[in-house]
């Protein structure tokens, strides 16, 4: 369950910049926004997730994230 909770997050933050950026911005905020309800071992591993992307420009974010989807099982959406 853990790591289909945290495939769908980084889903998400691959699918939609605005949720990335919010994700980046303020975690927390963000997952409770989006229905996402997450235990404090999830949450350490979307703060590592967070802190890897951070800085990184919106094509390097999602290279990063692509990568860290395929970690957990998710294929992302090809373009």
């Amino acid at each position: 369950m853990r790591n289909e909770m945290i495939g769908a997050i980084v889903r998400r933050a691959i699918e939609h910049p605005e949720f990335r950026r919010r994700l980046i911005d303020s975690p927390q905020d963000a997952l409770k926004t989006h229905g996402f309800a997450l235990e404090d071992a999830e949450m350490a591993e979307i703060e590592r997730i967070r802190t890897s992307i951070s800085g990184s420009s919106g094509g390097d974010a999602e290279t990063k994230l692509v990568s860290i989807a395929e970690r957990y099982g998710v294929r992302p959406p090809q373009a």
